[in-house]
């Protein structure tokens, strides 16, 4: 994210500098524009930083002439896709888990999948075969 500082029609030309975290940043770490209006002589000045969500960041321009400072605080808040990640992760993850879990029971447990057919009524279960054995010795009785 880009902020930037301007001043308009002052004079002499001012000192811009920009603060976050106690730390002032070096003179570097800014982009500095100024130019001089030829008919008034007065100085139109623009600093222009990067920074990153969550700072304060305190831009300050200085006056030398007048020995004044003036200063304006901008708060940055931190983005909330952050949390949007998040979230999207936990609907994402917890059915995958959802799923994997029910996988492993069904290949676990066989029988866990039989109540269901039941209630149901998609799946019918097979005819048991008929698996009574005949008597080996039957008695007949015939009655006349």
């Amino acid at each position: 994210m880009t902020l930037v500082c301007s001043t308009h029609g002052g004079f002499p030309e001012y000192q811009v500098t920009w603060r976050t975290h106690n730390r002032t940043l070096e003179p570097q770490e800014a982009v500095n524009k100024t130019t001089q209006d030829p008919g008034t002589g007065t100085y139109n000045i623009s600093s222009r930083v990067n920074v990153t969500e969550g700072q304060n960041i305190t831009c300050s321009i200085y006056n030398t002439i007048l020995n004044e400072t003036q200063s304006n605080v901008i708060i940055i808040e931190a983005s909330k896709g952050e949390n949007h990640l998040l979230k999207f992760s936990l609907v994402a993850i917890c059915p995958l888990v959802i799923l994997l879990i029910t996988v492993i029971l069904c290949l676990k447990y066989p029988n866990f999948r039989k109540p269901w057919r039941k209630m149901i009524h998609c799946c019918p279960e097979p005819e048991p075969e008929n698996t009574a054995q005949q008597p080996e010795n039957a008695e007949l009785n015939l009655q006349q």
